[in-house]
């Protein structure tokens, strides 16, 4: 049973979807717009980018993994998987609620959102401990790898003309599919983990 790889499917997913949502690279658009940016130079800010907020948001799920293993001695991770992923998911739902009350522009965020750890990752890390250290890193690096390759292809197609469509994507419709995406990993952990 290889039912660690659906973890890193989780991630994988949950890193692509994350990218998506406009406040992480509509603010690189505008900014290569404005200074003229050529497209290699786009590509690496954005790879860039990506590898920053997807290393920071590994970073938090690993600091919170031993905070609560090693310095809280949390023993039931299987409990504490599906109670973290709720938590999340529900921040994800109030925060999203909020932006739409305050019908807050994605062109006010700055780039600094792409570099700031997302706590998303940090229920699958915990559920997946059981696996041990080599899944957690395969983990942490395909959340990376796909964090990156999200960024640089939403910028690609920012960028070749489609940034008009993909503004009207609003940031809180993808965090509703990143909702999603931690429930079905909350029912996954609770049947199968």
């Amino acid at each position: 049973m290889y039912s660690g790889l659906v973890y890193i499917g989780i991630a994988v997913v949950v890193a692509s979807l994350h990218m998506i949502a406009p406040d992480h690279w509509l603010p690189l658009t505008a900014l290569s717009v404005k200074r003229g940016y050529g497209r290699r130079r786009i590509i690496g800010i954005s790879a860039l980018l990506g590898f920053l907020h997807g290393s920071t948001s590994v970073l938090l799920a690993l600091a919170a993994l031993y905070l609560g293993v090693d310095v809280l001695g949390i023993n039931s991770l299987k409990e504490f998987s599906i109670a973290l992923l709720a938590a999340v998911a529900l921040y994800i739902i109030v925060n999203s609620i909020r932006e739409r009350k305050r019908n807050e522009k994605v062109e006010n965020v700055s780039l600094l959102v792409s570099i700031l750890p997302d706590p998303v990752l940090l229920p699958v890390v915990i559920a997946s401990f059981h696996y041990g250290f080599p899944e957690i890193a395969s983990l942490g690096i395909s959340f990376v790898a796909a964090t990156i390759i999200s960024l640089v292809l939403v910028l690609e197609v920012a960028m070749a003309g489609a940034a008009r469509t993909l503004s009207r994507v609003r940031p809180s419709t993808v965090d509703y599919f990143v909702v999603i995406a931690l429930v079905l990993t909350a029912f996954y952990i609770l049947l199968f983990g």
